[in-house]
């Protein structure tokens, strides 16, 4: 339920508390939950931090296993600057027609206002015949509605109980 920024920051305090208390697997892991919200190239406290505990507390595979996972974050926030980089650079040659779109998935509400105010969108009634009266009769006549009937449907005996 937290922002990533607090995220990362939660699971630094939780590992330095699994290390006080000895659990050097435990505080690893949460490092390595942890590091999938810290890009390396905007959060180095994080990174230099999970560095130190390798060095004093780790062997050679865990420290690779760390360098490992940093550079798979790294190519992760990469492909999604890149995507980002993408849509600004298509919004930008898109012109205005970009940036209406993006004001209508913004403020659906104010779309549909000005979408009301070029006139109604309503689909008319269907024209119906007047109720008929019968002579002295003040109340009108009731007729039988047409009903359809379904070519497909599949007729079941009520008497039949398997």
């Amino acid at each position: 339920m937290l922002p990533d920024r607090q995220t990362a920051e939660m699971c630094l305090r939780f590992a330095a508390l699994e290390r006080k208390l000895g659990e050097i697997d435990r505080a690893r892991a949460i490092y390595a939950h942890a590091s999938q919200f810290c890009d390396p190239r905007t959060e180095p406290h994080f990174w230099s931090e999970w560095n130190s505990f390798e060095i004093e507390t780790g062997s050679e595979d865990t420290f690779r296993e760390m360098l490992r996972i940093k550079r798979s974050v790294q190519a992760q926030f990469n492909t999604e600057a890149s995507y980002l980089a993408a849509q600004t650079i298509a919004a930008r040659s898109g012109g205005q027609v970009a940036k209406e779109n993006r004001e209508e998935q913004l403020d659906a509400m104010a779309a549909a206002e000005r979408q009301a105010e070029k006139g109604p969108s309503f689909v008319a009634a269907k024209a119906t015949a007047p109720p008929e009266v019968d002579g002295d009769e003040s109340e009108p006549k009731t007729t039988d509605p047409v009903q359809s009937t379904n070519a497909d449907e599949i007729h079941i005996s009520d008497d039949e109980d398997l």
